[in-house]
């Protein structure tokens, strides 16, 4: 993400020796969901992109996801974007850099990711995983919470993003849906909040809206939402979005 076209077929090239497939997101910013990381096992991303127009550059972006991720830049980037770097989900490579080197950090940081993920399963509570679902909708309510509980979640049920951000403060869920239209706090409001309180800042978070809007979508991801999901949805697609979302 964030790299001239020369650089970025190089990584591809590399990737393709060890058989992962690689794929540039970032080239248009008009394509509903380009911030979604969730379709990536890790990102490689450029540290000297800049931003365009409102939307984050590509290391703000990854900052506020949970996605592994390779940064590629200069000393300078490694010092001024520390934050975004110090997490054992990520790893800098200075420029210029050799392919083995890149496919050497990607390595690194997946293995810590699997190793890290068979722990959170082996510990998971009771073997239940507890979501917080934030709709002002009953129906939506009703549909959401059976189709969890059909596959071993427990439902906290939120009627507005002001409750959504209370629960997930006290009860500390796996994971947060939360509807994009709803009063007392609407789902972006929520999400900010949520990511500005150091409790509830890594929670995973699933949007949920009624249409599709690339406006919404792109600032869901800006805000640091970790998918997006548009009604109608089936319970194969949301479950397919949760259970990408918890591997995160």
């Amino acid at each position: 993400m964030g790299f001239e076209a020369h650089e970025a077929a190089s990584i591809i090239s590399a990737l393709g020796t060890v058989r992962c497939l690689g794929h540039v997101v970032g080239g248009a910013h008009n394509i509903p969901g380009l911030n979604s990381f969730s379709p990536f096992d890790a990102c490689f991303v450029n540290a000297s992109a800049a931003r365009v127009g409102e939307q984050p550059c590509p290391i703000e972006m990854i900052a506020r996801s949970r996605k592994p991720a390779v940064i590629i830049g200069t000393l300078e980037e490694l010092v001024t974007r520390f934050a975004a770097v110090a997490d054992p989900n990520r790893d800098f490579v200075m420029r210029p850099c050799e392919p083995e080197e890149l496919l050497l950090r990607a390595y690194r940081i997946l293995r810590h990711v699997e190793r890290a993920e068979a722990a959170t399963q082996s510990s998971t509570r009771d073997g239940i995983r507890r979501v917080v679902v934030a709709d002002d909708d009953a129906t939506t309510i009703v549909l959401i919470s059976t189709i969890l509980k059909h596959f071993n979640f427990e439902c906290e049920v939120a009627r507005n993003g002001a409750e959504a951000f209370d629960i997930a403060r006290k009860k500390k869920p796996d994971l947060v849906l939360l509807d994009v239209s709803m009063p007392q706090m609407n789902g972006f409001e929520a999400l900010t909040a949520l990511r500005n309180d150091s409790a509830t800042m890594n929670m995973p978070v699933l949007l949920v809206s009624t249409h599709h809007d690339e406006a919404e979508v792109v600032k869901g991801f800006s805000l640091g939402a970790n998918d997006y999901i548009t009604k109608p949805f089936n319970s194969g697609e949301l479950m397919a979005r949760i259970n990408r979302v918890l591997r995160d």
